[in-house]
């Protein structure tokens, strides 16, 4: 690819950006947020078309009109957001877009879920192919997207952040894949926020800043200040964590017995105190996610009580919100956003729901634009489409408009999932000082290194259960591994 150029109304998305690409080599495409990584990755894959540029496949120019164009040259992608279809199978969404096996009297279902299963046990996933796909967990989910790109025999292979809702065991079963992959000549290029995955992965390395091209090296060439130097201005601050008070913490949030009906999470209790950052760790399918949507009326639960400031609180979302418990859910596309509404909209979803007298467009304008300036929300105006906005500048919206609902606790569940560098030491920064002004905060998170760079105090989930309540001055890493575990409780 070279010199790819494309432009969204006045928003520059890639000028004069470059990417080459060889047999037999996994290829990380590094940038913040914002950067161009994945509409390069969508040109690639006849997605989206570029402005000006050229694309040589084996020395030969070529130009695709859509994505089947470019699957007929080799060419597949594994998109950040999902693209499953949620009702048909798994076996169907495996082979969707392909040929399929047919027999005399159409499709050889028998054959077609043979051949998914045989796909999905190369990505460690044993499951009955014919259940909805819609049964799965999310990063089950992300398992059979994969598989229907490699069902279709690329020889080029584009991965957007395809570890971003995976557990430590899990991306490392994948990359074992990837590898397979790699040793039998397929080319894989990669997009990761993960430092450690990238530099753990990759054979070579292409750094694109500002929608430009920066630079490429082989993997011998690079290191982490290496990567860091060329992917932001400035390298990003090592977070400052702000003085606490010596008085006693107030308790804010009690969480008392609470069961979940359908089985996720069991007899959990734990409190959060004014002032402090407390990490959830655990592995995928620990119970994580079920539990801080059960504690904000999200997810229905059996038994249990949520008190907030000395106040028992109703099992519904408006309870919830009236209390002064706000949510950054873990998946900004299906349960954070709306597409087609603009940024502004995006953001004052909460301030909509005051009663008229206490809204004006004045005021209104003033707390977007706060807000933008704040969080450095990278967009072309307010009034564009959200989903005009990198995934990155998306969840900081998001979180914006928990934050515009003056909340007493914060939860965040994986909310730096997707996002970069230099962006992640941003928000870590606005949450110790939230913290500090006295807003209790709960971080989800899969990331051990974010856990520990954040939090005050860490618990930590296995199999639905709380199996470790510890003080971040005292711990080391491996003592929550082995919580997460269930080693060690």
């Amino acid at each position: 690819m070279l010199g790819i150029t494309k432009h969204f109304d006045a928003v520059k998305a890639l000028q004069g950006a470059s990417l080459e690409l060889h047999a037999g080599e996994i290829h990380t495409l590094a940038g913040e947020n914002g950067s161009g990584k994945s509409t390069l990755l969508k040109i690639l894959a006849g997605v989206i078309r570029p402005d000006d540029g050229k694309i040589a496949i084996d020395g030969s120019e070529v130009s695709f009109n859509g994505v089947r164009d470019a699957m007929s040259r080799g060419i597949s992608m594994v998109s950040q957001e999902l693209s499953l279809v949620p009702h048909l199978s798994i076996a169907e969404n495996v082979f969707l877009g392909h040929n399929q096996t047919r027999g005399k009297l159409g499709i050889d279902w028998r054959d077609t879920e043979k051949r998914a299963v045989e796909v999905l046990k190369r990505l460690n996933l044993n499951v009955n192919p014919k259940e909805e796909v819609s049964s799965l967990p999310q990063h089950e989910q992300q398992l059979v997207e994969i598989a229907r790109a490699m069902a279709a025999d690329s020889n080029i292979l584009l991965l957007d952040e395809p570890t971003s809702s995976l557990a430590p065991n899990e991306v490392e079963a994948l990359f074992k894949v990837v590898r397979q992959l790699r040793d039998e000549g397929v080319a894989i290029v990669m997009i990761s926020h993960r430092m450690s995955e990238m530099l753990d992965i990759s054979d070579r390395f292409t750094v694109l800043r500002d929608s430009k091209f920066i630079d490429t090296s082989p993997r011998a060439g690079v290191t982490e200040d290496w990567l860091i130097e060329r992917m932001v201005l400035n390298k990003p601050k090592k977070g400052i964590r702000l003085e606490k008070s010596t008085e006693k913490p107030e308790l804010v949030l009690e969480v008392k017995a609470m069961t979940d009906r359908g089985g996720a999470f069991q007899d959990i209790s734990f409190n959060l105190y004014k002032g402090e950052i407390v990490g959830l760790a655990g592995l995928a399918g620990a119970g994580r996610t079920e539990l801080v949507e059960a504690i904000v009326g999200l997810h229905p639960r059996k038994s249990g009580d949520v008190v907030v400031a000395g106040q028992t609180i109703g099992h519904s979302t408006r309870a919830t919100m009236n209390a002064g418990v706000a949510l950054v859910p873990d998946d900004r596309r299906e349960k954070s956003t709306i597409h087609d509404m603009s940024i502004r909209d995006n953001l004052l979803l909460a301030v909509h729901g005051r009663p008229q007298k206490q809204r004006s467009k004045k005021s209104e304008e003033k707390i977007v634009s706060d807000w933008v300036s704040k969080f450095k929300i990278k967009m072309s105006n307010p009034y564009a489409p959200i989903s005009s906005l990198s995934g990155g500048n998306q969840q900081k919206v998001v979180i914006a408009r928990c934050l515009e609902t003056k909340p007493k606790v914060l939860i965040l569940d994986e909310a730096t999932r997707g996002i970069d560098l230099g962006a992640k030491a941003e928000i870590y920064q606005i949450l110790r000082e939230l913290a500090a002004e006295g807003l209790a905060i709960l971080v989800v998170s899969s990331e051990l290194s974010e856990i520990f760079e954040i939090s005050d105090r860490v618990l930590v989930m296995h199999a639905g259960d709380l199996t470790a309540d510890l003080d971040r001055s005292n711990i080391e890493e491996s003592d929550v591994v082995s919580a997460a575990t269930g080693a060690k409780k």
